[in-house]
C-alpha cells in the first residue's frame, strides 16, 4: 500500500522547513513511519552535482519525486519541502507521483521573504552574488495546481503549524 506524500512548495523564506518539520512531528508521534524529502538536504548530497539554472532545477525536482515514489511504494508517509519555483516543476511532481501527492504552496510575498531572508539568500541575490535566484522569478501557482495554501505573510509560525496539521490530518483521512 502506497504512503501519502505531502509536497510544500514556496519561495525560499516562506516557511516550507518549519511547516514540514513541525508534520514529520506529528506524524511520527501517531506511529508513522516518515520518509522528509527536503530541498537543502538534496543539494548536499544526492543533488549536489546540479546547479541552479532550470534544468538543474528540474532535474533536481525529478530526483527528489523520485525518491519520494519509492518512499511512498514502501507504505511510508513522505514529506517534501522544495522552491519548485515554476509551474512545469509542479506538474512534473504530479506527473510521477499522482494521485499521492498532496501539493501544499507555502504563500509568502516576496517582500516578506526577502525582510525574513533566514539564509541571506535574497541579500546575496541582491549583491549579484547568486545567479538564477528562483524567489525572484518564482511562478504563483493558480487554485488548480494546489491541493492547499498556508498563507505565512502575517501569521504566528505557530498558528500555521497548526492549520498545517489540520490540513494534514483531513487529507490523510480522505486517502483512507
Amino acid at each position: 500500500m502506497s504512503g501519502i506524500i505531502y509536497w510544500f512548495f514556496g519561495r525560499s523564506g516562506a516557511g516550507k522547513s518549519t511547516l514540514s518539520s513541525s508534520i514529520v512531528e506529528h506524524l511520527r508521534k501517531e506511529g508513522r513511519t516518515v520518509q522528509l524529502v527536503d530541498g537543502d538536504e538534496l543539494r548536499a548530497g544526492v543533488c549536489a552535482d546540479l546547479g541552479y539554472d532550470d534544468a538543474s532545477r528540474t532535474e533536481n525536482h525529478r530526483r527528489a519525486a523520485e525518491i519520494a515514489r519509492l518512499a511512498s511504494a514502501q507504505g511510508m508517509t513522505v514529506v517534501g519541502a522544495t522552491m519548485c519555483p515554476a509551474r512545469h516543476h509542479r506538474a512534473l511532481l504530479r506527473s510521477i507521483l499522482g494521485d499521492q501527492l498532496r501539493l501544499i504552496h507555502v504563500k509568502a510575498s516576496h517582500e516578506v521573504c526577502a525582510a525574513r531572508d533566514p539564509k541571506g539568500l535574497y541579500r546575496r541575490a541582491q549583491q549579484g552574488l547568486i545567479t538564477h535566484f528562483a524567489a525572484d522569478t518564482f511562478e504563483e501557482p493558480d487554485e488548480s495546481e494546489v491541493d492547499g495554501v498556508i498563507d505565512t505573510n502575517q501569521a504566528d509560525p505557530e498558528a500555521c503549524c497548526e492549520v498545517t496539521w489540520q490540513m494534514a490530518r483531513r487529507f490523510l483521512q480522505e486517502a483512507t
